[in-house]
């Protein structure tokens, strides 16, 4: 009875060890198998992951082309749009400058028989006649070296405008003729507003007032 009543004990203490060791081992399983399954979870997150950094990349690098197209397809654009061809020059092309007849005696013409005029304000040369004055007023221009009538007894020069062409001039006064004379022989521009005169022969102003008049004049005025 004494002996029975201390294994008993013994045997319930094992009992219970053994149970808490069969609890233990239950929920923790194969720590081996458990690091490998981890490990292959994390695989697949991280391929999942690098997968979708490569679509957001590719949007973004599809996104910054079409951008790029569409500056570069702007910007031709305004190229295009901004190529513009100049115009041509405002005046009347001849060949050269012959000398005709009228009541106003022997004058500058062009090659086509058109009288030709010259400006008070532009006998030495300088231009002034620019832009709606020279709708009225168009210049003789030539491309190359006028060819010059055997009558024209003067010095004939051409000079570049700053609007375009090569302009004709005989003896300092740059050449025009008048939008109203329709024909040749026509001289309606004579005398107009007291600045517009026929080009003689010799390169002066039929009629014109005297230079050193209209300077006279100029420095009473101021």
């Amino acid at each position: 009875m004494q002996l029975r009543s201390r294994v008993l004990p013994v045997l319930a203490a094992v009992a219970l060890v053994g149970a808490a060791c069969a609890d233990q081992d239950a929920p923790n399983g194969d720590p081996d198998q458990e690091v490998e399954e981890g490990t292959e979870e994390g695989a697949v997150d991280d391929d999942a992951s690098d997968d979708d950094a490569s679509e957001d990349d590719g949007t973004d690098e599809s996104g910054t082309e079409a951008e790029d197209g569409e500056d570069d397809e702007d910007a031709g654009g305004e190229d295009e749009a901004g190529a513009v061809d100049d115009p041509d020059p405002a005046g009347v092309v001849t060949t050269g400058i012959e000398v005709a007849d009228s009541d106003l005696g022997a004058h500058i013409v062009t090659a086509e028989g058109m009288t030709t005029y010259g400006a008070v304000d532009q006998r030495d040369g300088e231009v002034t006649c620019e832009a709606d004055c020279a709708q009225v007023w168009q210049p003789v221009l030539v491309e190359g070296e006028p060819e010059v009538g055997e009558d024209v007894d003067a010095e004939v020069t051409t000079i570049e405008r700053e609007d375009g062409g090569v302009q004709v001039v005989v003896d300092g006064s740059p050449l025009h003729t008048f939008v109203v004379d329709s024909d040749p022989g026509d001289v309606q521009g004579q005398g107009s507003a007291e600045r517009w005169f026929v080009v003689s022969a010799t390169g002066e102003l039929v009629d014109a007032p005297d230079p050193s008049e209209t300077d006279d004049e100029d420095a009473e005025d101021a």
